[in-house]
């Protein structure tokens, strides 16, 4: 056996602590914020939801580990920016979010569309100024669109905000509120699991207030990003060409 020169003994074993520390720096458990979103995400949803069903199988791939810590979406986000947690989930990428986050491979998209008490029919609209006459509804921590909070901030529309999509529901059915924007698979969910007796009152326009996908959001300061940001990709592309990511949609969407 070739003996290895003394002189070489303390390069070798640098170089093998960088890579046992390259291969355990992932090995450990990623700590993700997440809201209240279902079906898409809950803490006693079965295994969460569809959003960390998705996160958890791409990161599976290369063998990560991942654990959601559940609280109000505003909080979510703003715990996320302290660089706390690996990762936020999840947002829509703003250019405002790109500049202090890396965005992921779109999760799924969304369109939110308003919902209306049909004891208090709404007209279709065509412009958010049109609007101005209702009272809206609206989630904290909650994009919409740029445009829909600009709109509140002058006054031109008249928002009332509130911490859960479940009271702005039931604000909707007691006709305490005019309008409503949510997701029609989310807002479908919750109104069957929690006013199925009331459902019926509610319907919506089809115009979407907004359309768009959501992200993971990876934090710029946090040096691992880049390379979590990699891996998690590289995992949803694997999920998606094996159909592990259509099988989850849809086992989400027939539930």
């Amino acid at each position: 056996m070739m003996k290895i020169k003394r002189q070489t003994r303390p390069l070798i074993l640098a170089i093998l602590v960088y890579f046992a520390g390259c291969h355990t720096s992932y090995a450990q458990t990623l700590t993700i914020t997440i809201g209240e979103y279902p079906p898409y995400s809950g803490a006693q949803l079965v295994e969460q939801g569809l959003v960390p069903q998705i996160i958890r199988k791409a990161f599976a791939q290369q063998g990560i580990k991942v654990k959601f810590v559940f609280m109000p979406w505003a909080r979510s986000f703003k715990e996320s920016e302290k660089v706390r947690y690996d990762a936020s989930a999840y947002w829509f990428c703003t250019t405002e979010r790109q500049r202090d986050y890396l965005c992921s491979t779109a999760l799924y998209e969304e369109t939110a569309v308003f919902f209306y008490n049909k004891n208090n029919p709404i007209p279709p609209w065509q412009r958010l100024e049109e609007l101005d006459k209702y009272r809206i509804g609206a989630t904290r921590g909650y994009s919409y669109t740029q445009e829909f909070w600009q709109l509140a901030s002058t006054g031109l529309l008249n928002i009332s905000i509130m911490t859960r999509d479940e009271q702005n529901l039931s604000m909707l059915i007691k006709g305490r509120i005019d309008l409503f924007p949510m997701g029609l698979l989310p807002a479908n969910y919750l109104l069957e699991q929690e006013y199925p007796n009331d459902k019926h009152v509610l319907s919506y326009h089809s115009t979407p207030l907004m359309t768009g996908t959501l992200h993971l959001l990876f934090p710029r300061t946090k040096p691992t990003s880049e390379k979590l940001l990699k891996i998690f990709n590289d995992g949803m592309q694997k999920i998606i060409h094996s159909g592990e990511y259509q099988t989850i949609l849809n086992s989400t969407k027939t539930k």
